[in-house]
C-alpha cells in the first residue's frame, strides 16, 4: 500500500470517528440542554488523537519525500549547488562541495560490514575437573578423619584359643577452601556501544578461572592460597618405573600395581606430546621401521589403554604420567560456583570504567592417596 493511500484511510477513519462522537454530542445537548461526561472524555480524547495522526502524516509525506527523490550523482549535486552558482554568476573563481553519504550507481565507494558476533581467541580443551564428582560444602574448610593404617591379623582359631587382633589408626585429614579470581576494567561507553562485549567478557572471565581452577587441581603445591592438587606431595604414590618402559608399558605396570594395593584405576593424565609419541611409535628392526604399534593412522586405536581412560592436560608435565582409581580416591568440595559480578572500584565512577570480577571458591580432597601412582616414565 502506497503511503498517500495509507494517509487517505488514516484520515477517513478518524473523521467517521469524530462524526459519531459528534453526533453523540448533539443528541445529548438537544436533549438535556448538556453532555455527559463520557462524550466528552471521547470528544477530548479524538482530539489529541488527531493532533498525533497529523503529526505522523507529516513524517509519513516527509520520508515519502525522501524516499521518492531521485538519487543525485556527485556531478548533479556540484551542479546544483550554491557554490556552483556563485562561480556561474561571477561572484568567485573556485568553487568546491564535499559530497557525504551519496550512493550512485557508478561508485566505486564500499561500506565495512560489521560481523555480527565477536571472533573468539583461543579456549583451551577443559579436562581435570570433569573427573571429580562434585560436593557442595557451606564452610571454608571441610573436616574429615582418614584411614592412616591397616594391619589386617584376621586367621583361622581353634576352639578355645586366643583371637588375634588387628589394628587400625586414623589421622585428621582437613581441606581448606580456596577462592580463584581475577578481574578487568572496561569503560562504560565500550558496555554501553557493545552489548555482545558484555556477554564475550563473561565468558572470557568464567573461561579464566576454569582454566586456572584445572592447573591447580593437577598441579597446585598446597601452599596458602594455593589448591592441593593431584600431584602435590602427600596426594599420591610414588610411581618407580621400570629400565627401558614407554609410556604404555608405564601404564600397564602402574595398573596392576594399583590392583596388587585393592585400588581399582580408572584413569590416565598423560601430556598430549607424550601421547602422541606413543602413538607414533614404529616396531623397529635391522634397515627400517615396521608397523605402528598402537594402531594404524587411519585406523582409531581409541584412548583406553588396557581399559583405562586416557585425559590429556598440557598441565602435565612432559616425561611423566599419573594412573589412578579418581574417581574411588578423590572428590571436589564446591563452596561458590563461578559468579561474574561488576561495580565501581575506587575512581571508576569518575572515569567513566566498571569493574568485571570473576571468582569461585573450591577445595579438592585426596581421601586416598594410595589410589593414585604419579611418577616419571622413559620417553
Amino acid at each position: 500500500m502506497s503511503t498517500e493511500i495509507e494517509i487517505k484511510a488514516a484520515l477517513d477513519a478518524h473523521g467517521k470517528a469524530i462524526e459519531s462522537a459528534m453526533s453523540k454530542y448533539d443528541a445529548q445537548v438537544a436533549d438535556l440542554g448538556k453532555a455527559d461526561e463520557l462524550v466528552k472524555g471521547e470528544l477530548r480524547a479524538l482530539s489529541e488523537k488527531f493532533e498525533s495522526t497529523i503529526t505522523e502524516i507529516a513524517q509519513k509525506m516527509d520520508l515519502a519525500k525522501k524516499e521518492s527523490a531521485p538519487m543525485l550523482s556527485a556531478g548533479a549535486e556540484f551542479v546544483k549547488s550554491e557554490q556552483f552558482k556563485q562561480l556561474m554568476a561571477g561572484q568567485t573563481q573556485r568553487a568546491r562541495i564535499e559530497v557525504k553519504n551519496t550512493v550512485t550507481s557508478g561508485s566505486t565507494t564500499t561500506f565495512p560490514q560489521q560481523q555480527p558476533s565477536i571472533i573468539r581467541g583461543s579456549f583451551a580443551p577443559l579436562t581435570i575437573r570433569e573427573l571429580f564428582r562434585s560436593i557442595p560444602v557451606t564452610s571454608n574448610m571441610v573436616n574429615s578423619l582418614r584411614e592412616a593404617s591397616w594391619t589386617n591379623d584376621a586367621a583361622e582359631v581353634s576352639q578355645g584359643a586366643a583371637k588375634p587382633e588387628s589394628d587400625v589408626t586414623f589421622e585428621q585429614y582437613n581441606v581448606p577452601i580456596t577462592t580463584v579470581a581475577h578481574w578487568i576494567k572496561v569503560s562504560n561507553q565500550l558496555l554501553a556501544d557493545a552489548p555482545a562485549i558484555m556477554a564475550y567478557i563473561d565468558t572470557r572471565l568464567r573461561d579464566g578461572l576454569a582454566q586456572r581452577v584445572d592447573a591447580q587441581l593437577l598441579n597446585g603445591n598446597g601452599t596458602s592460597p594455593n589448591l592441593s592438587g593431584l600431584t602435590d606431595s602427600g596426594n599420591f604414590t610414588a610411581y618407580t618405573p621400570s629400565t627401558s618402559d614407554l609410556l604404555v608399558d608405564a601404564i600397564n605396570r602402574a595398573k596392576y600395581a594399583l590392583w596388587a594395593t585393592g585400588n581399582m584405576p580408572d584413569t590416565v593424565i598423560v601430556n598430549p606430546a607424550n601421547w602422541g609419541a606413543m602413538e607414533r611409535t614404529r616396531e623397529t628392526y635391522t634397515g627400517g621401521k615396521g608397523e605402528y604399534l598402537y594402531g594404524m593412522p587411519g585406523m582409531d586405536a581409541g584412548t583406553n589403554p588396557f581399559g583405562l581412560r586416557v585425559v590429556l592436560s598440557n598441565n602435565m608435565a612432559l616425561g611423566k604420567f599419573l594412573v589412578g582409581a579418581i574417581d574411588a580416591s578423590c572428590v571436589l568440595y564446591t563452596r561458590q560456583g563461578a559468579t561474574v559480578e561488576m561495580g565501581y572500584i575506587n575512581a571508576d565512577f569518575t572515569n567513566n570504567l566498571v569493574t568485571i570480577r570473576a571468582e569461585e571458591r573450591l577445595g579438592l580432597g585426596v581421601d586416598r592417596p594410595a589410589g593414585l601412582l604419579y611418577g616419571n616414565f622413559t620417553v
